[in-house]
């Protein structure tokens, strides 16, 4: 089947207001997806990765696991929902959402696996 992004936000941004993170250079912000199989929208399923600055990295703990970020020079958001529409195009064709998930680990991930509709 076929997905659709239905929404591209951050509680910590508001892409509406076309908000940018306060520091340019050095930027690691939680972004979610609202996301559903085409003629599916009351089902949908949020997902979750970061957007990050190579500065920003930096800061992250060493000697542990990085959670799936996608790392730009600057925060832009249609470059962002550009990356995620691409992404999502790669996991057409799963026919669950366990297989959505499985498609799109490593990128992004479910903020909850309860959060699937049955």
């Amino acid at each position: 089947m076929k997905l659709k992004l239905l929404r591209i936000y951050s509680d910590e941004l508001n892409p509406v207001g076309a908000e940018l993170p306060k520091d340019g250079e050095r930027f690691d912000v939680r972004v979610e997806v609202d996301v559903c199989f085409e003629g599916h929208e009351v089902d949908s399923v949020f997902f979750e990765f970061y957007v990050a600055s190579p500065n920003a990295l930096l800061s992250r703990a060493v000697n542990t696991f990085m959670s799936p970020t996608l790392i730009l020079e600057e925060f832009n958001w249609a470059e962002i929902n550009s990356r995620v529409i691409k992404l999502l195009d790669h996991a057409n064709g799963a026919t669950s959402w366990q297989q959505v998930a499985f498609n799109l680990n490593g990128q992004m991930r479910p903020v909850s696996m309860s959060c699937f509709p049955k």
